[in-house]
């Protein structure tokens, strides 16, 4: 009788102490394993040699972690080690000391074939100035990086996969325009379905809107959020502080090393803020007009 009492105090106690259930529940969560990181950087340096045999120290002992479905600007000014990260993680370049895994893969030891063969099924390439074949059609670009993957697919498999991704975009009904047919905005997107094709996890965008004007900007952030809704992990590098409004996290890059990680603690929607800037755009083209109509009847 003793032992069921002291049972039935201990389920009181648990059923009505917060404080004792908060406990057992973080427990709980310590016992379940933490999700491995998308990208897993450690100590990573990168050393260029001069034409003097002068080693340059581009990264200097970077460490980085980046989990799946996080969205990241990475910002730097000039000489400040971004373009040499960028190319490490996305596979293009090795680090001369450090490791470096992508989805659980150590990246660091593989040869060039190796590294290829794991970008073309893992990441997505978006670039400033959209790098697109100027005398092929928006479909024939987009199926591109299909043609290098290591399981070939038939030209019916690739016809469907590029509309599908042009679909992702909205530009389906683009399909057969030539690069020089399409606005510098629809230039973008084309590039991204590129990007998309293979279905990769981390897409890595450089400068994706330094080439655009204000409103077509913030339509290629919102396609980068809603890719992110939908699991896409983003690492972006730009110069426009204002960029990074829509990311959910900032790295500032200095002299080689990471000197700032911030999370952003209020996210905009893109949608939202073009919505925004067109409704304040109108007013003041409103306001243009009527000025002009104005100055014609005064003269």
């Amino acid at each position: 009788m003793e032992a069921v009492a002291d049972r039935s105090s201990a389920e009181t106690k648990l059923n009505f102490d917060p404080q004792l259930r908060e406990t057992l529940n973080l427990n709980d969560q310590k016992s379940e394993k933490p999700e491995a990181p998308l990208l897993n950087v450690r100590g990573v340096s990168k050393i260029y040699k001069t034409g003097g045999g002068i080693g340059v120290h581009a990264l200097k002992g970077v460490d980085l972690k980046i989990h799946k479905q996080e969205s990241i600007a990475l910002m730097g000014s000039s000489g400040s080690g971004k373009s040499t990260l960028m190319n490490i993680l996305g596979c293009l370049d090795r680090p001369s000391a450090g490791t470096f895994y992508l989805d659980g893969i150590d990246v660091s030891d593989l040869d060039r074939n190796e590294r290829a063969n794991l970008r073309n099924q893992k990441i997505g390439f978006v670039f400033q100035n959209f790098h697109l074949l100027s005398r092929t059609s928006a479909r024939e670009n987009v199926e591109m990086p299909m043609l290098y993957h290591p399981e070939p697919l038939s030209a019916r498999q690739m016809h469907a996969q590029a509309m599908a991704a042009l679909e992702r975009v909205g530009l389906a009904d683009r399909a057969d325009h030539a690069p020089n047919e399409l606005s510098g905005g629809q230039q973008q997107r084309v590039a991204i379905a590129r990007a998309l094709v293979n279905q990769p996890k981390l897409l890595l965008a450089d400068e994706p809107t330094g080439n655009l004007d204000t409103r077509t900007s913030l339509d290629i952030m919102a396609l980068f959020q809603a890719l992110n809704a939908e699991g896409l992990t983003i690492l972006l590098v730009t110069h426009e502080p204002e960029i990074c409004d829509f990311m959910k996290r900032t790295l500032l890059l200095r002299d080689g090393l990471i000197a700032k990680d911030e999370t952003n603690a209020q996210l905009l929607d893109a949608v939202r803020a073009k919505e925004t800037f067109e409704s304040e755009n109108e007013d003041t083209l409103a306001e243009e007009i009527a000025a002009l109509q104005a100055e014609d009847e005064s003269t």
